[in-house]
């Protein structure tokens, strides 16, 4: 039974594809967990972000939001698919499963889905055909014993108590994974009222925790087959290049 992955992109009635419409050359990545959206903007124009942004508040579904250093700024949203039909129903009616993030730019939806019936692929596409205009971007087949590209987030994060997630978001939005780290622990630490030693604590068992879980699917990553230049690149240099380099 094979394994299909289909790229394509499509501009039909969503409330992202029409925001990115409004402000061109600028990319907004989304990921859906349950009741909740996480929506990145990329960082560019200060007046696309703005705007962006006022889109988002006007909805009034804000959860949360944190400027993650010079990749853009997150939000965490109630979630919005109620309003519109998204891209989860459809896949869902047609048996395929979507493989986030979905991107959104230029007043396009981009998005990649996982099938294993090329018939039901046939019929996804037909409907959204329908809703509106959609190329095919790319398609497929991938051997079952590679690891699908959406790995499902509970076997990642569920033996996170809430201080490690806590610890390790407030390290990753502070700067401190960056390099140069931007802050160290203690500053960290100071901001949330605990010791540096406590908050050390819960950020080394959350990262232990993480690494523990990735682990699995990174060695089943790095044994998988791969393009050409992608195996090229983990190469190490020829003593010629190095030479060369010198």
């Amino acid at each position: 039974m094979p394994l299909w992955e289909i790229s394509f992109r499509s501009q039909y009635e969503n409330p992202y594809i029409e925001l990115s419409r409004q402000f061109p050359g600028t990319s907004i990545s989304m990921w859906c967990i349950w009741d909740r959206e996480l929506l990145q903007v990329a960082r560019g124009d200060a007046r696309a972000l703005a705007g962006i942004e006022k889109g988002i508040r006007r909805a009034g579904r804000i959860v949360d939001e944190w400027v993650d250093g010079r990749s853009g700024r997150t939000f965490l949203l109630r979630c919005t698919c109620n309003g519109y039909r998204s891209i989860w129903d459809i896949a869902s009616d047609h048996e395929c499963l979507e493989a986030p993030p979905m991107v959104f730019q230029d007043g396009w939806g981009y998005f990649r889905l996982l099938s294993l019936d090329d018939r039901r692929t046939r019929s996804l596409f037909q409907e959204m055909h329908r809703l509106g205009p959609t190329e095919l971007l790319r398609k497929r087949e991938l051997p079952l014993n590679v690891l699908p590209t959406s790995v499902w987030v509970h076997g990642l994060f569920g033996d996170l108590t809430a201080k490690q997630m806590d610890a390790i978001l407030q390290a990753f939005r502070s700067g401190y994974y960056s390099s140069p780290r931007a802050v160290k622990t203690e500053q960290i630490a100071k901001g949330l009222g605990l010791s540096r030693s406590t908050y050390e604590e819960h950020l080394r068992k959350a990262e232990n925790r993480l690494l523990h879980a990735i682990a699995p699917y990174l060695q089943l990553y790095s044994t998988a087959e791969r393009p050409p230049e992608q195996l090229a690149s983990t190469r190490p240099p020829s003593s010629d290049a190095v030479a060369g380099a010198s």
